[in-house]
């Protein structure tokens, strides 16, 4: 294998998942500066990202997180308890509050935030936001939050909106910010041009901006526009739509294997999916989805959208917060119920691909980091390299 020219090299190794490349790692400091090159990392994400390879879903209960293969998924799967994850503890539940390029935005009661890459183990705490309102005590709080990279910097930026309210309705503001993790540091962004809906999820992430539901006045929780923040120039437009036939519903944006998407709550009705195929183009809105259930739909967020099929005829959806369901695009019909085993109760589902992704570049070498190179010791020091070696030998004969 080390007579094979460093391009091939790379391209085999990018065709293997995380766990193995991070073996891989200790077989020689060529190996090792090959993987963690940037070249590599990207090359690797880019290819998980097109063969939907190195795929899972992230699942939230109350308290824990689970993770579930993508490829294992069919009528009945078991989730498996992620037991490291940096904001684990009994007493506060974590929520996931975006998936970019492998890592999660995780936030817990307590207002911490951490960026996390299940695969790889490295995390980083950002630093407190301070919420710059005067007599807090006084009013109701609610925080969202978006996260996404910034390709114009090559920078993951997490955007949080606090927002506060009167104890009697008398009153309301907001402000937003928003973290870099390259300077590792807030700061104060602009107000949206109308008021944010800040009972929907986080931030849509498509197009390179972040996306919520606006309406020009408060607390209107139907139709409304849809507002992009652009992550690398930090500033605000409006997303065109598609020309609904009825707009009695309620709306939230999600994104869809990279495209915006809007799902048309119409109460005791059906939901409606629509994607938008080229960001910004109002012409490129398509129906794909359509569930007819009179009594069973109801507002959002009840149903969201998570991925396609590996063969593009298909739609996991996530419904009622309780399971999984495939929805056959062409027979505009659902075709399989998943049931997962293993957790108690569903609440919240994020896809993940596995990615070598580091968090601490730039920033120091973290605990997460170190512990990561102690792990790898062990590993090796008890595992044996022919299956890996194996794997890379299948991937070499196989190749076109």
């Amino acid at each position: 294998m080390s007579s094979l020219p460093e391009e091939v090299l790379a391209d085999i190794l990018s065709r293997l998942p995380v766990k193995q490349l991070l073996r891989f790692r200790s077989v020689s400091s060529l190996w090792r500066a090959l993987i963690d090159s940037s070249d590599f990392v990207k090359l690797h994400l880019n290819r998980s990202i097109e063969t939907k390879s190195n795929l899972s879903l992230i699942l939230r209960d109350n308290h824990r997180l689970y993770s579930i293969e993508f490829d294992s998924l069919s009528s009945a799967v078991t989730a498996v308890q992620l037991d490291h994850h940096p904001l684990r503890c009994q007493d506060y539940g974590t929520e996931v509050w975006g998936s970019c390029n492998g890592l999660l935005c995780l936030a817990n009661a307590l207002d911490t935030l951490v960026l996390w890459n299940p695969s790889n183990r490295n995390s980083r705490r950002l630093p407190h936001a301070a919420v710059e309102f005067q007599n807090l005590s006084k009013y109701y709080e609610n925080r969202i939050y978006g996260f996404g990279y910034d390709s114009g910097s090559d920078d993951y930026k997490v955007v949080r909106i606090v927002a506060i309210k009167g104890v009697n309705d008398d009153y309301f503001d907001y402000e937003v910010k928003v973290y870099s993790l390259k300077s590792n540091s807030w700061h104060r962004a602009k107000k949206f041009p109308h008021f944010p809906n800040l009972k929907k999820s986080g931030g849509a992430l498509a197009g390179g901006a972040l996306h919520w539901v606006v309406t020009e006045e408060l607390e209107v929780y139907t139709a409304g526009l849809i507002v992009s923040f652009d992550l690398c120039r930090e500033e605000y437009g409006f997303v065109p739509q598609p020309d609904y036939s009825d707009m009695n519903f309620f709306m939230s944006v999600q994104e869809l294997e990279g495209c915006l998407s809007v799902l048309c709550y119409y109460y005791l009705a059906g939901v409606h999916l629509w994607v938008m195929k080229d960001y910004g183009v109002k012409e490129s809105w398509t129906k794909l989805v359509t569930v007819a259930e009179p009594g069973v739909v109801r507002p959002p967020p009840y149903m969201r959208p998570l991925v396609y099929s590996k063969n593009g005829g298909e739609r996991l959806l996530e419904q009622d917060m309780e399971g999984l369901l495939w929805y056959d695009l062409k027979r505009k019909r659902v075709v399989k119920n998943v049931v997962i085993h293993g957790i108690e109760e569903l609440v919240q589902v994020e896809m993940c691909v596995g990615s070598l992704v580091p968090i601490n570049s730039g920033v120091g070498e973290s605990e997460s980091k170190k512990r990561e190179d102690r792990d790898e010791k062990k590993m090796y020091a008890n595992t044996n390299l022919t299956s890996s070696f194996n794997s890379i030998y299948f991937v070499v004969f196989i190749l076109p």
